[in-house]
Parts: structure tokens; sequence; C-alpha cells
């Protein structure tokens, strides 16, 4: 009989008046990695992430983890369960070294007890077993994304965790190093170890985890045996990308608006690419250092050491120029300001064009009744910290239109987005490109933003970039539900 690690029985938890959980149940048994992928309401996930790693009420049901209760109305708030957490935002201290992360921030841990010395010794083989260049003595803030996150993993096994929850894992890593990961993962899992891999890409869960479960709404609608994962329920990608392929195909061959050549600066080393109206980019850093000092140098932040950039066949001076844009990552968060309006917060790049917004009420009705078509007018009855992550979406996408950019910079679109958001944001992008701007998606996990890519430049420090034409992206070592598409295209 198989050794049960967790057990979530008929969970319902309430937060803030909403109820992320309602009737929720899983298990997961000693040696397994289980995939859990939220179809919407993605903040659902965080809700569960935080039930788990904290002690914290439940309204009904039960969880036990290791046959021990959990989440009682009898424990306290502030206790923290044994169980390992690991997502895109590291928690691990830059300024320390990675034997200090995994030992000395141990609650309870007495250096006075055990020589730092001896420690190092007995953590080298373990860092070792992972080939990742990891020493014991390097400091966190030099290592790559990708190593933080292993010093994470071991971190939570030398804890005695015997769960962990990963979360979001590709959206910071690249897909060789994804691959790497599955492996190391797959070889703990062997010893005992078991995963909560929590994720929204439906393609990338089919491949590591052993069984997968679909929940909507706060409930598990279907749980999937490792056979019986297939591709079909993400077959609306297959139609957007066919879509796309056949706009490629006919779309007019016109001067680039956006030209770099040989640009240096910050992590940028000998960056070269160019963008045409209604065209899109793909730069993936494969190592995530380039893109903040790209954005930087663009923005006249970093200055610019070698190589120049062209806008509309003119030498571009770096600075805050309104034809460029900018979308972040997770815009919802990063781009709405809770302090304005939401009005305020449609035109606040209009400042160059319309000085007078925010003193003239005909032109703010006149803003209003344009952006109600797209919007709705009931979002501008409703404080920005009141819409919902799809309305937040759109509106900074609506201000973007507004701001009438020939270029723009999207910063991994897809990150954090369920099923039903990387449609929507597909959507999104895709009205930028038919409107005529220059689109480059900086991206390090290519799941999503290669199926609008008309060209793929892989970017990694000392190396020269290597560039892909969208009939060789079928011939690139990657993992996409809809790459076969591109198999034998021309």
């Amino acid at each position: 009989m198989r050794e049960e690690v967790l057990r979530l029985s008929h969970v319902t938890y309430q937060e803030q008046g909403n109820t992320p959980l309602r009737d929720f149940s899983l298990n997961i048994f000693a040696g397994e990695i289980m995939g859990l992928i939220p179809l919407n309401c993605g903040h659902s996930m965080t809700a569960l992430t935080e039930l788990l790693r904290r002690n914290l009420p439940l309204q009904t049901g039960s969880i036990y983890y290791r046959e021990e209760l959990l989440n009682s109305w009898c424990a306290p708030a502030p206790r923290y369960n044994q169980i390992g957490v690991i997502q895109s935002d590291s928690c691990l201290v830059e300024g320390l070294t990675v034997a200090d992360n995994i030992f000395v921030l141990r609650p309870a841990f007495r250096t006075w007890l055990i020589r730092p010395r001896i420690l190092r010794q007995q953590l080298q083989p373990v860092l070792d077993r992972l080939d990742a260049g990891i020493s014991t003595d390097a400091y966190v803030g030099d290592l790559t994304h990708f190593q933080r996150f292993l010093v994470e993993l071991v971190k939570a096994i030398v804890a005695g965790c015997r769960l962990v929850i990963l979360r979001e894992v590709s959206t910071f890593i690249s897909d060789s190093e994804l691959s790497r990961l599955h492996q190391i993962l797959r070889r703990y899992a062997k010893e005992g170890i078991s995963f909560l891999y929590l994720g929204f890409h439906y393609e990338e869960l089919a491949r590591i985890c052993d069984r997968t479960a679909l929940f909507s709404n706060g409930r598990i609608t279907k749980v999937l045996e490792h056979e019986a994962m297939n591709l079909s329920i993400i077959g609306s990608y297959d139609d957007m990308v066919r879509r796309q392929l056949h706009r490629q195909q006919g779309r007019e061959e016109r001067p680039p608006v956006l030209r770099v050549e040989g640009m240096s600066g910050g992590a940028a080393e000998g960056l070269s690419f160019s963008v045409a109206p209604g065209e899109c980019v793909v730069l993936q850093d494969l190592q995530n250092r380039v893109f903040q000092d790209l954005i930087s140098l663009f923005h006249g932040e970093i200055p610019i050491e070698a190589g120049c950039i062209y806008l509309d066949s003119v030498p571009y001076v770096p600075g805050l120029d309104r034809r460029i844009a900018v979308i972040r990552e997770r815009p919802d968060r990063s781009m709405v300001f809770p302090q304005l309006s939401c009005l305020d917060n449609v035109g606040i790049t209009l400042d160059h064009r319309l000085p007078e917004l925010w003193r003239s009420t005909q032109v703010q009705k006149g803003l209003r009744q344009a952006c109600a078509e797209v919007l709705g007018d009931e979002v501008f009855r409703h404080l920005p910290e009141q819409l919902s992550v799809r309305q937040k979406y759109d509106l900074v996408y609506q201000r973007v239109l507004l701001q009438n950019p020939k270029v723009v910079f999207c910063v991994q679109p897809f990150q954090g987005a369920d099923l039903e958001m990387r449609i929507h944001i597909w959507e999104l992008l895709e009205q930028l490109l038919k409107k005529g701007i220059a689109l480059v998606i900086l991206a390090i996990n290519l799941a999503d933003s290669l199926s609008l890519a008309s060209r793929l430049i892989r970017i990694r420090q000392g190396a020269p970039p290597e560039v892909y034409e969208q009939s060789e992206f079928g011939h690139i070592p990657f993992h996409a539900p809809w790459l076969n598409l591109y198999q034998g295209f021309k």
C-alpha cells in the first residue's frame, strides 16, 4: 500500500470575503510528482500555497500531512508546516553564502553547536550531485536563477521536508534548464520526496507529473494519470497558431521600424536585431540577466557602450520616448496605479498628446466614451483594486494603444496567467500586431511567446546570439503543444 504524504479532504477556505478553495480534495503519495493546473482563478493557487505552508484555520474540511492533522482552529496561526515552497521569487538572502542560506537561516539553528567547516564538507557532495557548479562558499547574489532554485530545493530537503511545492518554476529558467530540473526531481522522487507541481502550462506538467489535477473555481474537476494526459485541452492554441501562421504568410515585407546594431551596455553584449511594423520578434534570455538592462538601455538609465539604435531609420536617443512602450511582467500588479482612478490609469500616457487632459472635462468624457467600447463603462465605476485580473490587463493594453507607439517591448507577457488568461493575453498581443505595432517579446521560457513570433533570438552572455527564422522553429529542441505545426513549414 502506497504511503500517503498529504491529504486534503473537502477543504473550504475563505480569506477577505473570498472563497478561493471550495470543497477541495486532493491526495499525494510518497515519491509522487503531482501536478495542479488552474483553468481559471489563478489566485486560488496562491491561497493553496499559503494554506499548506502556514497552519491557517479552515472553514470546513481537513488536511493531513504525514498523518498529522493540520490547519485546525485549535492550532496557532503563525505556526509553519514542514512543507517546502519554491516559487519564482527567491527567498534566499543574496548577501549570504549558499551554506549560510541552507543552515544558518534555519529556525533554531545554533552556530555554536556545529562547526561551519564540517557543515560545508557535508553539504558539498549534496550540491555536487546536482551537477550545476554550485559551491557552498558561493554567494547567492552570484548564482543564476536556476542555481538559486536548486539551492532552495536542497534547503527544503535538508530541513526535512518530505513534500515540496514548486510554483511557476518555468517562468524564470530556460527550457534546457527545465529539462535538467525534471531529471533532478525524478531522482529525488525515487528517494521518497514528494512534489506538488503548480503551473499553468499543461504541456509542461505532462512531461514530468505522475498525475495532474485540473481545478476550476476552487474545485478539482478532473485528475489525470500520466498515461491519459494529452493536449486536447489546449486545442484552441492550435487554432491560434494556425491563424497566426496564415497572417504571417500573407504579411507584406516592410522595412524595419527598429534596428539594433551591435549594442552593448550593462549585461547586453553585441546585441543586434530588427523588427518591422506588425512583426513579432522574441528575445530569449537563456540566463535571465539581460532583460532589465535592455529596457534600461532604451530608457537611457544605462549608457550604451557600443553599437547604435535606429528608430524609423533615424538614430535613436535613449530616453523616455513615447514611440517605444514597455509592458512589464504581471502588468496587473506592476502597471496599475491604485492611487489613480481607472480613467486616469488609462490616460496617464497621453500627457504629451493631450496636455490639458486632467483639466478638461470634455476630453475626459470623450476618452471615457472611447475606452468604454473596449473596456466596458462599468470599469470606470470602480476603483483599480476592485477590477478583475482580466480587466486590469485590458486597461494596461488599452493605455498602450492610446499611446500610439511604434514599438512595444513586452516582458514575459504570460507569466502567472492561467489557461484562460493565456489565451486572452495572446489575443491582446495579436491586436497590437494587427494595428501595425512592432512587438518585441522578452522571454525566458518559450511555451507561449514563440507562437506569435516570426523570428527567435536566443541570448547568452559570452556567446554570440542564436537566430532562428520561423521556418526553423520546428527544429528547436523545445517542447510546446503546437510545435508540430511548424514541422515542414516554409
